[in-house]
């Protein structure tokens, strides 16, 4: 009978608009293929993705090959200073026409030598004065959108996006105003993890419930730098959310600290900022500092997830190393290993969905963050039918 109770009770559970009595997502939704497909057309090809940085497009001619999903795309600098996006497709015959990163006047491409300016028109194309009725404007490159934002270059497929601007509001005011010296702040190093989880998981930890139990170093024990706190504020297509630095850690027990903070450094608090769909931006306690967090799915359950790191120092110092390092060596092993696990939970039959643990007070250890997430995708896949 016990069992049969269980079943009843997970079944009466469903996602919904309200989140103090929503349940978490379906599991299926974590490793269904035909909800992935359902993701890439809804959420990736109809949403701003990075590609770079506007500081590597810094000549005419400068270019970044990348990929949105499967989609090959890349962006240059034309000669009148714009920059333009194009699917990496030679409309000859599809090769490819550029990889990684560099710089060219002509775009050539490497099969038949098709020859194509900056700004997509077709310039060459060896024997087209023997075909019959050829004009080089019908192939020029197939041109997609793009746009510079926070120094970061972005593409989106979908031809009728809002601007991003329009769509991230004050969010990159929020950089500037919590981290001084924002636009002055130079590259140090990218981490890379291939991760066995679907993507969604890496945005579902925007909670400090956890923190606790996976992060004990930084919140919830006597040795802990970081107070109970997850100050949130959330937008349409983005949150704000602030962890506390313990002040009296920082006066007084100064041994708990990972690496050396005080108290009039450019940045004293935890930021973590949430953008629709893929994108997590940080700065950590210490002098100015940017942490860019860019995940893609290369599968259903399988996500390449890269962390660019940015301080005022160039070449970065001793502590923005240590910055970097307990990130990576610490933060982020601690995360991948929950993430993980529940990749492997959500295949349980036994599991369906969870609830959503978010109370009124919307305190550290609510829900309300994964929620704000959980809703969006909800609608890119489905609208507001709940």
């Amino acid at each position: 009978m016990a069992v049969h109770a269980a079943s009843r009770a997970a079944s009466a559970l469903a996602f919904g608009p309200d989140p103090e009595r929503s349940a978490t997502l379906p599991g299926t939704y974590y490793f269904d293929p035909g909800i992935y497909a359902r993701e890439r057309e809804a959420i990736f090809y109809k949403s701003w993705q990075f590609v770079g940085y506007a500081a590597d497009l810094g000549a005419a001619g400068s270019y970044i090959a990348a990929f949105v999903l499967d989609q090959p795309v890349f962006v240059i600098r034309g000669k009148d200073d714009t920059i333009r996006a194009f699917y990496n497709a030679c409309s000859h015959r599809g090769h490819t026409l550029v990889e990684g990163r560099g710089s060219k006047t002509i775009v050539t491409c490497p099969f038949h030598a098709w020859s194509f300016d900056a700004t997509g028109a077709l310039k060459a194309a060896g024997n087209a004065e023997n075909v019959a009725g050829f004009r080089l404007e019908d192939f020029s490159l197939s041109e997609i959108r793009c746009e510079t934002w926070a120094n970061m270059v972005f593409v989106n497929l979908d031809p009728h996006a809002a601007p991003m601007r329009t769509m991230y509001g004050k969010l990159e005011q929020e950089f500037r105003d919590a981290v001084p010296g924002f636009d002055n702040l130079a590259f140090g190093r990218r981490d890379q993890y291939d991760l066995k989880c679907n993507w969604k998981f890496v945005f579902d930890g925007l909670e400090c419930y956890h923190c606790p139990h996976i992060h004990p170093q930084a919140m919830g024990t006597d040795q802990s730098f970081m107070t109970t706190t997850w100050d949130t504020y959330e937008y349409d297509r983005y949150s704000t959310h602030i962890v506390r630095t313990d002040r009296d850690v920082l006066r007084n027990h100064r041994e708990r600290l990972p690496y050396p903070i005080n108290e009039g450094d450019d940045v004293v608090d935890d930021y973590v900022w949430y953008m629709w769909p893929n994108y997590i931006f940080l700065a950590h306690p210490g002098p100015a500092n940017f942490h860019v967090t860019h995940a893609m799915p290369t599968g259903p359950d399988t996500v390449h997830r890269t962390v660019d790191h940015f301080f005022v120092a160039d070449p970065p110092s001793a502590i923005n190393v240590a910055q970097m390092n307990m990130h990576r060596d610490v933060i982020v092993p601690q995360d991948r290993a929950a993430m993980e696990k529940q990749q492997l939970g959500v295949h349980a039959r036994g599991y369906r969905q969870g609830r959503l643990m978010v109370d009124k007070e919307r305190s550290w250890r609510s829900e309300h963050g994964v929620h704000h997430f959980d809703n969006m995708v909800w609608e890119a896949l489905n609208g507001k039918n709940y």
